[in-house]
């Protein structure tokens, strides 16, 4: 998993890791969003590669998946 100020990457090599990466990731993100009363948002950048994010745009309380083709 990679980190910056508000996202991180979470990169997998097997279906069977997903979930639990993603839920560490967004778990790791809970704090910092509710302090800041916004939503998280989870994005799947490629086959393994997803991004979980702070995002202003979703409530707060709120986890939106999407893909990455879709508008942010």
């Amino acid at each position: 998993m990679h980190t910056t100020a508000g996202c991180l990457v979470v990169a997998v090599q097997t279906r069977a890791e997903l979930d639990a990466a993603l839920d560490e990731a967004v778990d790791l993100l809970q704090p910092a969003a509710i302090t800041e009363q916004v939503g998280i948002s989870v994005t799947r950048l490629a086959p393994g590669r997803y991004e979980a994010r702070l995002n202003s745009k979703v409530p707060p309380g709120v986890t939106l998946e999407r893909w990455a083709s879709e508008l942010r």
